[in-house]
């Protein structure tokens, strides 16, 4: 009965379609082997099917649908009618052609001429967000992104981020007049000090919305420009100050900001500055007092507040004493919300009206 079939491997090698895609053709019904053994299930083709399969092999490598290449088998021996299914592929593959190279040909104009970004800002508002986060800019070489700020243009909303390693801050600003893609681009810590500096902005506090407008009625707006090679703003006077942007990239901000907060409390922010400076009570249950330690503070958070306390207190998480007490700075306002991450146990500070701006302080890993 074998005589005049061919097993499948041999027609793979005859046709050059792998045994898989072989027995594929054979579970959709497109090429079924002329004969199946019932009992090891093992397939044989006729010679004819050995040239359906070449054929086959040849229309996948033109990505030809399978509905197409089944109705190509089935009219194989009216070469009008298959001729017209191939005809019909061709031109889709001359149109997907078409469109690739429109899509490179984009690419190259963008490499060469990367698109802007335009916004307007209020100066006030930037000015803020950069009061919010420039505590946190790093300052190590071996990290050059990080001794920038992040500019990221994103859902219509200017982010300013920095980050040292230790700690992130992340401050938003309204946008106005929004054209062209999301763009992030970190820029030296010095051009935005300088540009809101000039313009008497530079020493403005993280707390409090900016809402007021100049004594002529009109609110000072920056326009921005953010390419992913040049950073351009301008005042209301038509000054330009532009600035190349830092070359490396900018760890993802946003995974850090992913957290499971297990503990929210709100606190009025002096109230914790005070605790912060004063340090813990010298003993606590009888047990000799602690030498305080100028560096750090463990903080405890609890579902009714928040108590600075001695570092063996169980829950307790330490702290950079000078780094919680800028983040508070920079917070501003009346009162400060502290979450804890339950599993990296990262203090995020922010101010109640804005739960979107925070910073984030890693713990202090102390020796016991």
């Amino acid at each position: 009965m074998h005589e005049h079939l061919r097993g499948i491997g041999a027609v793979a090698r005859e046709s050059g379609l792998p045994v898989s895609a072989l027995r594929f053709y054979d579970a959709v019904g497109v090429l079924r082997p002329a004969w199946s053994d019932p009992v090891t299930g093992y397939r044989w083709y006729s010679g004819d099917q050995v040239g359906q399969a070449a054929l086959v092999a040849r229309l996948r490598q033109v990505e030809m649908p399978l509905a197409d290449i089944a109705e190509v088998l089935a009219s194989r021996h009216r070469s009008a009618e298959a001729l017209t299914v191939l005809d019909r592929h061709l031109r889709e593959l001359e149109s997907r052609f078409a469109a690739a190279r429109k899509h490179l040909s984009d690419a190259r104009e963008f490499l060469a001429d990367p698109p802007a970004t335009r916004l307007e800002v209020s100066a006030a508002d930037l000015a803020q967000a950069l009061a919010a986060v420039r505590y946190a800019v790093g300052s190590d070489p071996a990290w050059p992104a990080l001794t920038g700020v992040l500019l990221d243009c994103s859902d219509g909303v200017l982010r300013l981020v920095a980050c040292d390693r230790a700690r992130l801050a992340v401050a938003s600003v309204p946008v106005r007049h929004l054209g062209g893609l999301p763009v992030q681009v970190v820029v030296p810590l010095a051009f935005l000090a300088s540009l809101l500096d000039r313009d008497g902005d530079g020493d403005g506090g993280g707390g409090g919305d900016s809402s007021e407008s100049d004594a002529g009625g009109e609110e000072p707006l920056l326009s921005v420009e953010l390419r992913v090679d040049r950073v351009v703003i301008g005042d209301a006077e038509g000054a330009l100050v532009a600035a190349e942007p830092v070359a490396a990239e900018y760890p993802d901000y946003q995974a850090l900001l992913q957290a499971t907060w297990v503990r929210q409390v709100r606190i009025p922010t002096s109230d914790l500055v005070s605790r912060v400076v004063d340090g813990p009570p010298g003993s606590i249950e009888g047990r000799p007092a602690v030498t305080r330690r100028p560096d750090f503070v463990a903080v405890l958070l609890g579902d009714h507040g928040v108590d600075v306390v001695q570092p063996s207190v169980p829950g307790a998480v330490a702290f950079d004493r000078a780094y919680l007490l800028e983040a508070l700075a920079a917070a501003g306002g009346d009162d400060v919300v502290l979450a804890l991450d339950a599993a990296r146990q990262v203090l995020g500070v922010a101010r109640p009206a804005r739960p979107e701006d925070r910073s984030l302080l890693m713990p202090v890993r102390l020796r016991p």
